[in-house]
């Protein structure tokens, strides 16, 4: 990874996500890129022509202004967390944010993108909030999300849900290279009804590709999957959790309110979304 992009509204939520973006650039030897994004009001077709020109003009330079002020207090950051040597570019760009996360992951060729979420409500409402599930639908960047109430206390054990699919084992050898930057442990984590079904063949071949990589392979036997991750963060002591988003996969019953009840023992673990390849 050698650019990642970090869109932030200078919030609580969005400065705590800040040390995760430091961190991985920092682990990773990438630069960072600050964005942020405002949308114009919309004024009425029958108002002034003048006024609304000077109404956005206003709104522009205040803009300007906020960022400008903005910039010294996010270096202040990086300073207080001894990352102050991580190379930031910073983006100052009118529009909605999921359409300015497109093209700039495009025009920018973007690694990774990380954002926090939207704090409690957030969680409450869909887990990650409205614009990070956007963005993991839409932008075929991998997407971090860091959860409000998350702590960055070092990357050493890394979480993976896996189906043994041939796109999983794409991610997961991305996976290793962001591992290494941290030296973590790779643990992945495979849930099926019926342990006996799993094709062991597909296994040994796995264990044999990525011997003498510091990964580990979990089968867990259950039909609630959601469940047997959640235990599995728990008693592992996961830093990151890792998944591929797949149609009706792990990650779709993630954004579902129903599941709300049980991720909220989970506020602390941040998620990275890959798309199947």
């Amino acid at each position: 990874m050698k650019k990642i992009l970090f869109p932030t509204d200078f919030s609580e939520t969005a400065n705590n996500a800040l040390i995760y973006a430091l961190k991985m650039a920092e682990s990773q030897n990438a630069t960072l890129f600050v964005l942020h994004a405002y949308e114009m009001p919309v004024i009425s077709a029958t108002a002034n022509p003048v006024m609304v020109q000077d109404v956005y003009k206003s709104i522009e330079l205040s803009n300007f202004e906020n960022f400008k002020d903005q910039v010294p207090f996010i270096r202040d950051i990086a300073k207080e967390n001894n990352l102050d040597q991580v190379p930031m570019h910073f983006i100052l760009e009118e529009g909605f944010l999921n359409t300015i996360l497109k093209k700039r992951v495009e025009e920018e060729e973007i690694d990774l993108v990380v954002m926090g979420t939207n704090g409690n409500s957030g969680w409450d409402r869909k887990l990650l909030g409205s614009n990070t599930v956007n963005a993991i639908n839409s932008l075929k960047a991998p997407v971090l999300s860091v959860p409000h109430d998350a702590v960055f206390n070092g990357i050493k054990s890394i979480a993976f849900s896996t189906l043994f699919a041939p796109s999983d084992k794409i991610v997961l050898d991305k996976l290793v290279k962001i591992a290494k930057g941290y030296d973590a442990t790779i643990k992945c984590i495979h849930v099926i009804e019926d342990v006996d079904k799993v094709n062991r063949e597909v296994v040994e071949s796995w264990l044999e590709y990525y011997d003498g990589h510091p990964i580990t392979f979990t089968l867990v036997e259950g039909k609630d999957v959601e469940k047997e991750i959640f235990t599995f963060l728990d008693r592992e002591n996961i830093d990151l959790l890792v998944s591929v988003k797949r149609n009706r996969s792990f990650l779709d019953k993630l954004f579902t309110s129903s599941m709300t009840k049980k991720l909220s023992y989970h506020r602390h673990v941040p998620i990275i979304a890959f798309h199947e390849e």
